[in-house]
């Protein structure tokens, strides 16, 4: 079975390689919380290994994605392996009026290695969760067809309850991201709460946002 590594030596050690293929990966965070620097790194690396690259950002412009993937690693090769769709550019008539659909179009027609949804929350604001829904449920077949991984990002607390907890029902696997408060320091935590397919590490991991993206340290302690 191929692993997709994300990059973060001490997450993919514990993942022995990284992410199965042909799994669905629900990022959910805490606000501020830096899941998507984790797709950033995600991307880039699979960028390094010659594959091809789908970055959906409906909250941001294509431009400022790029500029926000270069404060971290500039020396990213964003050239034609990296595909951007934005919900909010002018990019074609097809994305501007109904950007889902044309998501749908191009994922019908092209294979990707790597797919990441940044994020599922403006997804549910301009259409409705049923339809984000139905749309996740579609790309979790592509991934597993493709033998491909897809991240999506959503934010904790922005959508019901009943879509995220339905959400954690389809996706493969779940990375949850938390901030806590501690003797006047924010730690970033993430725990790996469900993953098929792929043994789930008992322990959490403590972070930190470098200039070089997340830096997990050792592993803190068993659950």
């Amino acid at each position: 079975m191929k692993k997709y590594p994300t990059g973060i030596t001490a997450l993919d050690s514990s993942l022995s390689g990284g992410i199965p293929s042909g799994s669905l990966i629900l990022l959910v965070e805490k606000p501020g919380a830096g899941a998507e620097i984790l797709t950033f790194q995600f991307a880039v690396l699979g960028l390094k290994n010659g594959e091809n690259i789908l970055y959906v950002v409906t909250d941001d412009t294509e431009k400022n994605l790029v500029e926000y993937i270069r404060i971290y690693y500039p020396e990213a090769n964003l050239d034609e392996n990296f595909k951007v769709i934005s919900f909010a550019s002018n990019e074609s008539k097809l994305f501007t009026f109904d950007p889902l659909r044309g998501l749908r179009i191009l994922l019908s027609k092209e294979r990707f290695d790597r797919i990441i949804v940044n994020s599922m929350e403006k997804v549910v604001r301009i259409y409705s969760e049923d339809e984000a829904i139905t749309f996740v449920e579609e790309l979790s077949k592509k991934v597993k067809e493709d033998e491909a991984v897809a991240m999506i990002v959503l934010t904790h607390g922005t959508c019901s309850e009943r879509f995220e907890n339905t959400l954690k029902s389809i996706v493969d696997g779940i990375f949850e991201f938390d901030i806590r408060e501690r003797e006047n320091e924010i730690q970033r935590i993430l725990k790996v709460i469900k993953l098929r397919r792929c043994a789930i590490p008992k322990n959490v991991f403590r972070y930190d946002i470098t200039e070089r993206g997340l830096r997990m340290e050792s592993l803190m302690r068993v659950i």
